[in-house]
């Protein structure tokens, strides 16, 4: 999940959904963790958890945790268990972080779960050994404050890896949905969530926040969504949620507003099926520090 301190709601943006609504008997963070992070974030999970430096017995931070995808594969990576702390500023989502755990708890992890901002850690000075952060480090109301908090609860010589979406020109399936929301609705859908896609702006800001050893990498993965209806529906979903012009709106106006872009999407996003799959590029900016 993600922190916003703009009047835009922090929900995940990008794909479409051809006609087809997400189910209504399941709820959105549900949606969100069968379709989303399934499909898209769970790939980037492996990415990022493979640039950690993994300890036995080692303290954890899965910042911005949502529903916990890259503290399991944490857990399915490391080779004895340690102690994660996942944080994150929705309550729901840290619930089904929770819920989802269970088999670290088996192999004896310790696990802890904290509501909270990134720009203020609820943790002590030197508190962990490596800081993981996926898709989350844009959406923080001061990326900066959030960067130096990192610094400060990490020991001397941890690790701090974290991912945000790389050039929008480098993430196809995106730019169909960011044109598509401009032409029908507002420009700008896709603006936080690539806030940090400048590879300079964002080195700068970890190097700003007193962090060493500083890397940038623009990283390329391919996923593939089985379920492209209803992964497209919750990506164009997100894409609307996060604009006040659609807030504004009437829900017959709502209404309107997603049928015509339903309409033209099916079309827009027919070069990225691949069966009864969709499947395309992503690129996202892989940051790698230490205290």
């Amino acid at each position: 999940m993600v922190e916003s301190g703009s009047t835009r709601s922090p929900v995940p943006a990008g794909a479409f959904p051809m006609s087809v609504a997400v189910e209504p008997q399941i709820s959105p963070i549900e949606a969100y963790e069968r379709y989303i992070v399934r499909s898209l974030l769970g790939p980037w999970s492996r990415d990022l958890v493979a640039r950690a430096v993994l300890i036995e017995g080692g303290r954890y931070l899965d910042l911005a945790c949502g529903t916990g995808i890259v503290g399991r594969t944490l857990g399915e990576e490391v080779l004895g268990p340690g102690w994660l702390c996942g944080l994150d500023v929705s309550p729901g989502m840290l619930a089904k972080a929770e819920s989802l755990s269970d088999g670290l708890e088996e192999r004896g992890w310790v696990l802890e779960w904290h509501e909270g901002c990134a720009c203020s850690l609820p943790f002590a000075d030197q508190a962990f050994d490596q800081v993981l952060c996926q898709q989350g480090l844009q959406f923080f109301p001061d990326p900066s404050k959030a960067l130096r908090e990192v610094q400060r609860v990490l020991r001397p010589g941890g690790r701090l890896v974290a991912s945000v979406w790389g050039a929008l020109q480098g993430n196809p399936f995106y730019t169909v949905i960011d044109h598509l929301v401009s032409r029908h609705l507002a420009k700008g859908a896709l603006a936080r969530p690539f806030a940090l896609s400048d590879t300079e702006k964002l080195r700068g800001l970890a190097q700003g926040a007193g962090l060493q050893d500083v890397g940038v990498w623009a990283v390329p993965l391919t996923v593939r969504a089985d379920e492209p209806e209803r992964f497209a529906a919750m990506c164009l979903r997100g894409a609307t949620a996060v604009l006040p012009e659609f807030a504004a709106l009437s829900e017959i106006l709502r209404q309107d507003v997603m049928e015509r872009m339903n309409g033209d999407l099916e079309e827009l996003v027919r070069p990225f099926r691949k069966g009864n799959a969709l499947e395309f590029g992503t690129l996202a900016n892989v940051l790698t520090a230490r205290a």
